[in-house]
């Protein structure tokens, strides 16, 4: 079998598709993905056959545009440059290395290459590979799509038509001409609202999060299968885990512009006393002359690395989110953009850390998470629920598309 895989994102997409495209390796199949530039070598080290789609260059610029983090350019912005760089040379990756019964599409949600040359193909099975649960539009019990205190959940009649609004108005007329010329390219009729329900694979929907994070997505579909948290995270770098038991700051991979919030970071552990992490891969984002307390790091394996922290402020991706879960360790999250908000509702339902509503109040928050803390007995069922749901998500989705090829 061939697979051809899709990761159009950041470190947090990448991460669970090069995972389960291992899986596919070590079973003997042969797996080729399409991602962005930056993200090759790790996907090389791993055995994959790379198609670098984005180059590096302009990833960047695309994800350095501080418009790209807000709640709801930020979205729209990155549709625009997945339609204008990855469509069509996704397409061409698909043709390129399809065999007639012989491959299965495990696509990125916004790989929608994969979702038309499916509806082309039927023959072809496709497994749409969600990492988030805001992406399945539950309307009775609705995602959280932004910080506002307005947001809607109730009735079910309104959140209807607020998904309309948004396809109507936004989604539409970015991505619909673009999908309905592939679609035309093919013999294929034209479709309206793309992401109402279309862009699910009719095969098989592979939730990459256990079902208790996000209930409601149980009865989404029957098609739909919870897998776990994919917590692999392939780090190239060695690195010594801390032995102070600091609290680790970060805004993400692919976040350029969040010196001001580590400068908050470091006036926070200033104030508390605690020794500090800030994480970036970008060296312009840490401030100068930190204090000895205060340490600067790159990218590393937070499967490693969390285990040996006292807590985390982050961003709430949820391949953080994830990982501060399994790690059992408290989290105060700062959401930005896209699925952030929703992760960081249900983590504070949850119970296991707060939605920073203000950078004003991280020095309270920080300190009221501290002092909570985590107990003992919440710590072994962390480590249980790892155990049951979380180690090797990305086996139960490797097999899970192993075994739907074999029912064609």
């Amino acid at each position: 079998m061939r697979a051809i895989l899709s990761a159009p994102g950041s470190r947090g997409d990448v991460n669970p598709m090069i995972a389960i495209g291992r899986r596919l390796l070590e079973d003997g199949h042969e797996v080729v993905i399409s991602l962005a530039e930056p993200y090759a070598e790790v996907a090389e080290q791993a055995g994959l056959q790379v198609e670098s789609l984005i180059g590096r260059d302009k990833f960047t610029e695309t994800l350095g545009d501080p418009n790209v983090w807000k709640p709801i350019r930020g979205p729209l912005q990155v549709f625009r440059s997945v339609v204008s760089e990855f469509l069509e040379r996704h397409q061409e990756v698909i043709h390129r290395y399809h065999v007639p019964g012989e491959t299965v599409l495990v696509s990125h949600p916004l790989d929608l290459a994969s979702r038309v040359f499916r509806d082309a193909h039927p023959e072809t099975p496709l497994a749409s590979v969600h990492l988030q649960p805001v992406i399945l539009r539950t309307l009775q019990d609705p995602p959280r799509l932004s910080g506002w205190w307005f947001e809607f959940s109730r009735p079910q009649c309104l959140m209807s038509a607020t998904y309309w609004l948004i396809d109507t108005l936004a989604v539409d007329p970015m991505i619909r001409a673009p999908i309905n010329r592939m679609r035309s390219s093919y013999g294929l009729k034209a479709i309206r609202r793309p992401l109402h329900q279309w862009w699910h694979s009719p095969d098989r929907i592979l939730a990459m999060y256990p079902e208790w994070f996000a209930p409601a997505t149980a009865s989404f579909a029957p098609r739909l299968m919870h897998c776990g948290f994919p917590l692999q995270d392939h780090c190239l770098n060695d690195f010594s885990p801390p032995q102070d038991q600091p609290i680790v700051f970060t805004s993400g991979t692919a976040h350029h512009h969040c010196r001001a919030f580590f400068q908050m970071a470091v006036n926070a552990c200033r104030e508390l006393n605690r020794p500090g992490l800030l994480l970036s891969t970008f060296p312009e984002n840490f401030p100068p002359d930190l204090p000895e307390t205060v340490r600067p790091l790159s990218y590393v394996s937070f499967s490693q690395l969390l285990p040996h922290c006292s807590a985390i402020v982050h961003h709430g991706g949820i391949g953080t989110t994830s990982q501060a879960l399994a790690a059992g360790i408290p989290q105060l999250i700062r959401p930005l953009a896209f699925d952030q908000f929703d992760n960081a509702s249900r983590v504070e339902k949850l119970g296991r850390g707060r939605w920073l509503r203000s950078d004003r109040n991280l020095v309270n928050d920080l300190g009221a998470i501290l002092a909570s803390g985590v107990d003992d007995a919440e710590k072994e069922g962390l480590k249980t629920g790892r155990q049951a749901c979380g180690v090797d998500a990305a086996g139960v989705a490797a097999r899970e598309v192993q075994r739907m090829v074999h029912q064609r």
